[in-house]
């Protein structure tokens, strides 16, 4: 990390995610991590995705300062998790988020992100006082600024994190969720763009979806006609989170349950004993991956079709974004996954399901990138580097775009 001689004492950097709130405590003078800590995004008592949390804000101002207030009280709670006895010591907090998340913080109504063209009502970073942005501590904000539409901060702090601007090479990064935020640097030119995956890869449109918590099926294991599961704290499966039913689909696949089109198949068409976990039902098939006497956990016919039509945006955004930039995919040297949901991802899986090119050889997982973003940002120097980023990046709309509807089709199959 970048350091200036002239900081002392101590940052936060927050990474405000949608499912997600994630801080680090760094020391300014050394530039290291002290410590580190998340929590669930309360905002979630409002819907899981931000097209539900604008919805709850457009309804009128009382909704909307509490759940600006539930963001407030979070990263409160946060920066005393990881500064405590130290927090008058604290002089500068990073706030890197969606732009969605970044307008309800700070108690902005999100009406003109909610309708075509989908603009922001600011697009340059902020700098207040923490008391402004309802924090409780004596330290200056910086709040990133957005490239544009649904390619916010946060967007910006994956690629301060990655070097996005010096890529000489095309480089590719997924940020894999709800919104499936896409960079593509090559020649010091980043584009974006954002593709409206739905909440599936979270877990969300999912009947028996769930966080990565405790319970959580998040893989599956399949040696003919042995199943095993991995479950988030090897507790009792109790339902099934976003990379669980990305890497159930995807073994499915292989094991001839599901076919190509993303049909559950029939119980006779299924020639080894995992035909017996084939539950027949009017809307379709569904499996089952843990029964006890408590109930089951299956996926659904209805679950293989959000995870498809996630998918299938994504990739489509991404085949638009290469190009609008005149590169075709062989020439993608490197491709980066990002997020704490694509760190749980397999390349296989990913692939299996279509979502990553064959043809793309050097995939990098790189976690949380947007809050390594916010904590370079506690620096001036990097404040700099995010600014002229996004005031430089290209952003690519998707919405009502006939190429980005016609790729969205023939990617809907597996």
């Amino acid at each position: 990390m970048r350091k200036e001689a002239v900081k002392t004492g101590l940052g936060i950097a927050i990474d405000l995610g949608t499912t997600t709130i994630a801080g680090a405590l760094v020391d300014l003078g050394s530039g290291s991590v002290e410590a580190s800590s998340s929590l669930p995004n309360p905002q979630a008592a409002w819907g899981r995705d931000v097209v539900s949390r604008m919805d709850a804000a457009l309804v009128g101002p009382a909704p909307l300062r509490e759940i600006s207030e539930a963001a407030r009280h979070a990263c409160n709670a946060l920066i005393e998790r990881l500064a405590g006895e130290r927090k008058p010591l604290v002089q500068e907090v990073s706030i890197a988020g969606n732009t969605v998340m970044e307008h309800l913080l700070l108690g902005l109504s999100p009406e003109t992100l909610s309708k075509v063209p989908y603009r922001p009502a600011f697009r340059g970073s902020k700098r207040i006082h923490a008391s402004g942005a309802g924090l409780d501590c004596n330290a200056t904000v910086y709040l990133f600024p957005l490239i544009g539409g649904f390619v916010g901060g946060d967007a910006v702090a994956v690629a301060l994190t990655l070097g996005l601007k010096k890529a000489l090479r095309p480089a590719l990064v997924i940020d894999i969720g709800t919104n499936s935020e896409i960079l593509l640097g090559v020649n010091g030119t980043v584009l974006a763009t954002s593709a409206a995956a739905g909440p599936a890869f979270e877990g969300g449109e999912v009947e028996q979806g769930m966080i990565a918590g405790p319970g959580a099926i998040e893989g599956l294991n399949i040696n003919g006609d042995t199943l095993s599961l991995d479950v988030v704290g090897n507790a009792a499966p109790r339902g099934i989170c976003g990379s669980g039913l990305v890497e159930s689909v995807h073994k499915l696949i292989e094991a001839g349950v599901i076919d190509r089109s993303g049909r559950i198949l029939d119980r006779d068409e299924v020639k080894t004993n995992l035909a017996s976990r084939i539950t027949p039902g009017k809307d379709g098939n569904s499996f089952v991956l843990y029964r006890d006497a408590k109930g089951a956990v299956r996926i659904s016919q209805a679950d293989v079709r959000a995870l498809q039509t996630a998918k299938s945006a994504t990739r489509a955004g991404m085949t638009v974004l290469l190009e609008k930039a005149g590169i075709s995919p062989e020439e993608v040297e490197r491709v980066y996954v990002a997020g704490a949901f694509g760190a749980h991802l397999s390349t296989g899986s990913l692939r299996g399901i279509g979502l990553l090119d064959e043809r793309w050889d050097e995939i990098r997982y790189v976690g949380d990138a947007a809050l390594e973003g916010a904590a370079l940002a506690l620096y001036d120097e990097q404040k700099e580097e995010a600014e002229e980023l996004a005031r430089t990046a290209k952003y690519v709309p998707l919405s009502g775009s006939a190429r980005f509807e016609r790729e969205f089709i023939r990617n809907m199959g597996f």
